[in-house]
């Protein structure tokens, strides 16, 4: 892998690269796409993480920790939960992952709104608003809030102090997106205060996570180490995408999901790379 790095990083272009990530803010892909003439990326993970999505949300709202330590005290009662399907979520950032998300949350019944710049509708949302048109007020009626949007100027520290507030207690904070969108010490502050009663998170702010970050111990946190899409599936797709691409470079076709080479330089200097 180092070696590969070296070669990409001395090479004075690169005709073509696929990358197997969906977001930019890598300081290695950066300087990818700065060289790559041509710049793909992937969205086949997207599938992947929206199952994850569901454990997490199935785990909170059907009450999986009480269940556990029923079966680990050996105790045979009855646990009242929560059906997904009756649940309100508010999910930021409606590309491939929400919308797949999305899609999956409606068809158990959930309501779901979308917040994205586009202003097309979507069949997998109920509602679609505007970062601008986000209230309070939205953000309280949520039973569940997922965030699944890129890393940006605009998004860092997204969730903040004032977004947990906004919460209704006894929900539910998702993020599978990026570990900067969030401010850690805010969060573990707000669920200290059950506003949100619970976290799942996949990203986070310091990857690999340091083993003496408070993270990993707080008790109304549920946490993996950024491997909501690994599985067999985004391998698979994965392939078949660079196969599809590979055969339309060599070809001289358009490529899926080609990235304008002016993102490159607006991410770069949002992040100083």
């Amino acid at each position: 892998m180092r070696d590969f790095v070296k070669e990409v990083y001395s090479a004075p272009r690169l005709a073509w690269f696929q990358s197997i990530a969906a977001g930019l803010d890598n300081e290695f892909l950066q300087k990818v796409g700065q060289k790559a003439e041509i710049y793909t990326v992937s969205h086949v993970q997207a599938h992947a993480i929206a199952e994850w999505v569901l454990w997490a949300a199935f785990d909170f709202f059907g009450e999986g920790a009480a269940r556990r330590r029923s079966q680990q005290d050996r105790k045979w009662q009855k646990v009242p939960f929560r059906e997904v399907g009756e649940t309100r979520w508010l999910i930021y950032g409606f590309g491939h992952i929400g919308e797949n998300a999305g899609r999956r949350l409606k068809a158990l019944g959930a309501h779901v709104t979308g917040v994205r710049r586009s202003s097309a509708v979507s069949p997998f949302a109920d509602h679609m608003l505007h970062p601008d048109q986000l209230t309070p007020e939205d953000i309280g009626l949520a039973d569940a809030v997922l965030f699944c949007c890129p890393l940006t100027a605009q998004t860092e520290n997204l969730g903040n102090a004032d977004f947990f507030a906004a919460m209704s207690p006894g929900s539910l904070f998702l993020n599978v997106g990026r570990g900067p969108l969030v401010d850690e010490d805010a969060l573990i502050a707000a669920l200290d205060q059950g506003r949100p009663a619970h976290a799942a998170l996949d990203v986070t702010r310091q990857e690999p996570l340091s083993p003496e970050s408070p993270l990993w111990g707080h008790p109304a946190i549920t946490l993996t180490a950024h491997t909501a899409p690994t599985t067999e599936g985004t391998d698979r797709r994965n392939d078949e995408q660079f196969l599809e691409n590979l055969s339309s470079f060599l070809t001289g076709k358009p490529l899926r999901h080609e990235v304008d080479a002016a993102a490159f330089k607006a991410q770069s200097s949002v992040f100083g790379t």
